[in-house]
């Protein structure tokens, strides 16, 4: 496995398009939005740090020398400090990053998205008939003659790829997405990629998803705009 400082280095790439001196531009997806102002990620073994294509010099030398100097506690306060008095605050989000383990097997009854099987995305997800090219490989779970959890690639380039996952509301807590991550995860590592998996503070359910997985969790992301 790759260490921390090389699996966030990889996450960043996937996340974000980069432009020629390193800086962030848009989202990593077909219609890529604004990338935040900062991207932050944090390992035991030091940080991964990305600054939008639009942030001034002296504000990002100001940022990487808080993080570079400043105490682990007083390091994010810091950080919110600089950039709330460059141009304020908008959104921060934090959250665990995790890579699934080498050896996961596919031994569930997950249905890999083909041409053929769509509709039986329809009632449930919808949104996804139209991101299908942008999105594979797709796997999904059925109960009662339809899609009800689905696990698929959010955002990925030649090296890895990051695990999108939605389940329908009534079929939650069943093992549904563990399953079907666990086949998207199983055929990203035959793909020669890293299948990632990243999820918010705030959001337990997918944590707990992380959790069953038995994900190894290798930093902090930190976005801040």
């Amino acid at each position: 496995m790759l260490k921390s400082m090389d699996l966030m280095t990889v996450q960043a790439e996937v996340l974000y398009i980069h432009d020629e001196a390193g800086r962030i531009t848009v989202t990593n997806e077909p219609a890529g939005q604004a990338a935040p102002r900062l991207f932050w990620g944090h390992t035991e073994e030091g940080s991964v740090v990305r600054f939008r294509e639009d942030m001034p010099d002296p504000v990002v030398d100001e940022v990487l020398q808080v993080i570079d100097q400043a105490g682990a506690t007083e390091k994010l306060a810091g950080v919110i400090r600089i950039l709330a008095k460059h141009s304020g605050i908008n959104k921060i989000w934090m959250g665990p990053a995790f890579v699934f383990p080498q050896g996961i097997i596919d031994d569930s009854d997950a249905v890999l998205v083909t041409e053929e099987n769509t509709s039986l995305l329809e009632r449930g997800f919808p949104h996804l008939l139209s991101e299908l090219h942008s999105r594979g490989p797709c796997y999904m779970m059925l109960a009662d003659h339809m899609a009800v959890s689905v696990c698929y690639s959010a955002r990925y380039n030649d090296r890895a790829a990051e695990a999108g996952v939605e389940t329908l509301e009534g079929y939650r807590g069943r093992g549904y997405t563990t399953r079907a991550a666990a086949s998207w995860a199983h055929v990203i590592r035959q793909s020669g990629r890293i299948p990632l998996y990243s999820t918010s503070w705030d959001n337990y359910a997918s944590q707990s998803i992380a959790r069953r997985l038995q994900l190894h969790r290798y930093g902090t992301d930190i976005s801040i705009d």
